[in-house]
């Protein structure tokens, strides 16, 4: 097996199946890097067209059969619910699977996903860009995939081609046990997903001081920006910890959830659920003792 850095783009003839935020970003930044992109698939064919007119790629269709027969690299950039039945179809066609490697980006799933097409002696691969992309965002694409990508793939063959897309995109390569890749994907949606549901938790916080979304956004973007810096520059990002329960203040807690209780009652929940998380993290930085943490849980309970 030739190791990864021996291998040469030049060598892929590439097929990308679904064309949405992250599969046009791919698309996009593969071409850019001197990948050769024989076709593009996609479920709605006026999207397809746009970005083959886009990128120079000669061949457009929402036909699975239109995969060129001398594909050997097919990336499947579509939803999760569909990664299987389209790998059942394709695994019906006839192409060179024994030349083909398959790779999906889904964070969630594995290369089990791809089994059908593993059966045809395909090499699968499961490569999941540990990023967020959404068709409207303005960030740099070159930017954007400067991040891990975790790998799983079951033959050496599937890691060395994963480790090869991922560097050529400009990442880095987490590999990732077949059996931890549900926990790899829990960790993305708390750190990503859950990050934008706090964020408009607080907006309708300030909505109360009247101010709109955008404009609470450019209050919240600083403390948010220090606060990852703050973890970044620390061993360990509790240490970053600071606010009243780090203080051991929980006076200043039921303050709040008196007043949430009041204005904004379905948030009481998520305050309090995170509130007992928060005292874990100060008792593990050392800035309260047991009794201030016995204290402030006791206030969150009434409120629980």
């Amino acid at each position: 097996m030739t190791h990864h850095s021996s291998i040469q783009h030049s060598h892929f003839r590439v097929t990308l199946v679904g064309t949405g935020a992250l599969g046009a970003s791919l698309a996009r930044e593969l071409v850019a890097k001197g990948y050769n992109l024989l076709a593009l698939i996609n479920r709605t064919l006026s999207d397809a067209q746009t970005l083959a007119k886009e990128l120079n790629i000669p061949i457009v269709s929402d036909n699975l059969e239109h995969i060129p027969q001398e594909t050997n690299l097919l990336l499947l950039a579509i939803n999760d619910a569909a990664i299987t039945s389209v790998s059942e179809r394709i695994a019906s066609l006839k192409l060179g699977f024994k030349n083909l490697a398959v790779v999906h980006f889904s964070g969630a799933l594995t290369d089990e996903a791809l089994k059908p097409l593993a059966e045809k002696q395909a090499i699968t691969i499961a490569l999941h860009p540990f990023q967020t992309f959404t068709r409207h965002s303005k960030q740099n694409l070159s930017e954007r995939f400067k991040c891990y990508f975790g790998l799983q793939a079951t033959e050496l063959e599937g890691v060395e081609v994963g480790k090869k897309i991922a560097h050529d995109l400009g990442g880095k390569v987490m590999l990732i046990p077949k059996d931890a890749k549900t926990l790899y994907h829990i960790a993305g949606v708390m750190v990503s997903n859950y990050l934008v549901t706090l964020t408009s938790l607080a907006t309708e916080v300030f909505a109360g001081l009247g101010l709109k979304p955008d404009e609470a956004f450019k209050v919240f973007e600083p403390i948010m920006h220090s606060s990852l810096l703050n973890m970044r520059e620390s061993n360990d990002v509790r240490e970053a910890l600071s606010g009243p329960i780090e203080r051991g203040d929980a006076a200043t807690l039921q303050r709040h959830l008196r007043e949430l209780s009041e204005q904004l009652p379905h948030i009481v929940p998520v305050y309090v659920a995170l509130a007992v998380e928060t005292v874990r993290v100060a008792i593990h930085k050392g800035s309260i003792s047991q009794s201030e943490a016995a204290e402030i849980l006791d206030a969150l309970e009434s409120f629980a």
